[in-house]
């Protein structure tokens, strides 16, 4: 081959690489070539290669590199519907923590008071003591009396052995003795059992609570999204001076006066009084006992003694409730300023009560001061889960781009919380609407 035949073919084949290195600054190597190497090529080998080495190569260096990156996140609008676009700051949302106190009007009690567990005293005893001296009612005896005696003799069943002191005793065909000295103690028992109880309205409590929610754009002023919320309540009520059980006990005294009566039918007794007849002497025969069951006791009442039992029960219940309220928020907001909001969810409340009851019997004796002869005591602690739910409206004013103040409306229900101590139960109504205000913090 001849020498400047090669030469024109090498450089024909580095003029391309050339092409690529030097950009578009640098002369194509053909160009370089002196006019007398570019005449050196006989026709015949310029046509065995195609008609320019820039064909055998991409058109440019830029087009063997793909797109840039800002060509395909930030496409035109009529290319961007296989795009995923960036999200703006605000489609991202923003997070509330709130602080603030909520007044709750809860905590309706309703306790149920058991019978105490006492037992009342005998405090007084029945007694009687027979009227002295004047022997059985019946059958030969000797028999002394106030206003005169009998005493048998040697006869069998009449007597001479007699005396009265007043003819008043005379009475037809009677002779009457009465003698005193006796006496009776009756006494009587009453007593009432029954349950008691007692209710306390639902009271106004401060609730402090915290709160975080999430507020996503929705567009056209609208956001949602999921809220927390803690609160604390605590509820105290008690009730003194119950009254379960009542009795009183009386004893009444009595004198107690015997008469007895003889039949005296056809006989006419000495008028001179007193009148003191002997053993054996002449004189009217009278009948040496009292006619069969003509003895009558008479009472008289000397003293009446009275004691009195009752207790006196004293219930307290302390109560702590956490409510942990899960739930949902939405908002809209009217300007930059003003928005109102809704809120719905369940809430968990664990209740913590510690409920005491203590017991008195006290003894009165006839209007004396009362006095403690019996006590007993009892207290509780427990604790409870309570499931329920809520519903919330609010309204905020936007004070600057991170701080609010809010005003809130709630209504909870709740399970019922119950409990007992001793021998009394108790039920807690923790259902109820509350009133609140607080400050956020968005960011």
């Amino acid at each position: 081959m001849n020498t400047r035949i090669g030469l024109a073919f090498v450089t024909s084949l580095l003029a391309p690489l050339s092409a690529i290195t030097a950009g578009d600054g640098v002369s194509a190597a053909k160009d370089a070539l002196s006019p007398s190497a570019k005449d050196a090529f006989p026709p015949s080998a310029k046509d065995a290669f195609p008609p320019s080495a820039k064909d055998a190569f991409p058109p440019s260096a830029k087009d063997a590199f793909p797109p840039s990156a800002k060509q395909v996140i930030q496409p035109s609008p009529k290319s961007s519907k296989d795009i995923i676009p960036v999200p703006t700051q605000s489609s991202l949302g923003r997070w509330t923590l709130g602080a603030g106190v909520s007044w709750r009007n809860i905590g309706e009690i309703g306790f149920r008071t058991g019978i105490s567990d006492f037992t009342i005293p005998g405090l007084f005893q029945p007694s009687s003591i027979p009227v002295p001296g004047i022997g059985p009612a019946e059958g030969p005896a000797d028999r002394i009396y106030d206003n005169g005696f009998v005493r048998p003799d040697a006869r069998a069943t009449r007597t001479t052995d007699y005396g009265y002191n007043e003819l008043g005793q005379i009475q037809g065909s009677t002779l009457s003795f009465t003698a005193s000295g006796g006496e009776n103690q009756e006494v009587t028992r009453s007593s009432t059992a029954a349950e008691t109880g007692w209710n306390e309205d639902a009271d106004q409590v401060s609730a402090p609570y915290l709160k975080l929610s999430y507020q996503g754009d929705l567009g056209n002023g609208w956001t949602a999204g999921p809220s927390i919320n803690v609160s604390f309540a605590e509820i105290n009520g008690s009730r003194r001076g119950l009254n379960t059980i009542s009795a009183r006990e009386q004893m009444d005294t009595f004198d107690i006066t015997a008469t007895d009566i003889y039949d005296i039918s056809g006989l006419d007794l000495p008028r001179e009084v007193p009148y003191t007849g002997a053993p054996n002497i002449v004189a009217p025969l009278v009948p040496n006992q009292p006619v069969a069951g003509s003895r009558l006791f008479t009472p008289t009442l000397r003293t009446s003694d009275l004691a009195l039992w009752n207790d006196t029960i004293d219930e307290s219940l302390d109560l702590d409730t956490w409510s942990l309220a899960f739930g949902a928020e939405a908002s809209y907001r009217f300007d930059n300023r003003f928005y109102a909001s809704v809120g719905a969810g369940f809430a968990l409340n664990a209740a913590s009560w510690k409920a005491t009851r203590s017991n008195q019997l006290l003894q009165q004796i006839n209007n004396g001061d009362p006095v403690v002869i019996d006590s007993s005591s009892a207290d509780n602690i427990g604790s409870s889960i309570l499931w329920g739910f809520y519903l919330q409206a609010s309204a905020g004013y936007q004070l600057n781009e991170s701080w609010s103040l809010e005003v809130n409306l709630r209504h909870d229900h709740t399970e019922d919380l119950s409990g007992s101590v001793g021998g009394s139960s108790f039920d807690v109504d923790l259902s109820g609407f509350s009133a609140g205000l607080g400050l956020g913090y968005s960011f």
